[in-house]
């Protein structure tokens, strides 16, 4: 049986990851959510919720859900806190992830997450696609997809490597810095190479 072709969907905070992703699924491919798997798993987890109290306090829930403005002021701003939260939530969202892979009937699977490169987990997937923006576009969209400060957006970038290093070592690489109709046919003709690729 003919091994699945499995691509990663990387790029820093405000790249346009999610909508590369609604793009992709829009054709009928099969996308896999790493962040929203991590969110689920934070909620429905209990010894991720345990681990989680432990470190960080009640606070990081509220009303039976995440508390984002408490862990984007006392997690994600601080490095320690980041890394303490990424070995807590990593470790089970790539098991998680490895194994709808393994149970999916597609050919072709994506899987989009931040943070491969940061976490090492790049050997996962045959080829890596960079969504890539200048981070003033980048800042921006944040803010207003957020209601953000620019200074909180700069330090949660200083947690990601930057996209010059990333462009290295991906094989595709997606520029987004004009409309989603430009983003639209680079990705649809992106499909067509992935999908010879694939046989």
């Amino acid at each position: 049986m003919k091994k699945k072709l499995v691509i990663g969907i990387t790029g820093n905070i405000g790249s346009g990851k999610s909508i590369v992703s609604d793009l992709i699924e829009s054709e009928g491919y099969s996308v896999i959510r790493s962040d929203l798997l991590a969110k689920e798993l934070m909620l429905t987890d209990s010894k991720i919720k345990k681990q989680l109290v432990k470190n960080f306090g009640e606070e990081t829930f509220s009303n039976g859900g995440l508390n984002a403005k408490f862990l984007a002021e006392n997690v994600f701003s601080k490095k320690k806190n980041v890394e303490k939260i990424n070995s807590i939530v990593h470790p089970p969202v790539i098991r998680e992830i490895k194994k709808i892979i393994k149970e999916t009937k597609s050919k072709i699977v994506f899987v989009e997450s931040a943070l491969i490169f940061e976490a090492r987990i790049e050997k996962m997937f045959d080829y890596i696609l960079l969504v890539s923006s200048d981070e003033t576009t980048r800042i921006n969209r944040v803010i207003k997809r957020d209601g953000v400060q620019s200074d909180e957006v700069k330090k949660r970038l200083m947690f990601q490597l930057p996209d010059s290093k990333k462009k290295i070592l991906s094989h595709f690489i997606i520029e987004n810095n004009s409309t989603k109709k430009a983003l639209a046919e680079k990705i649809f003709f992106m499909l067509r190479i992935i999908k010879t690729l694939a046989g």
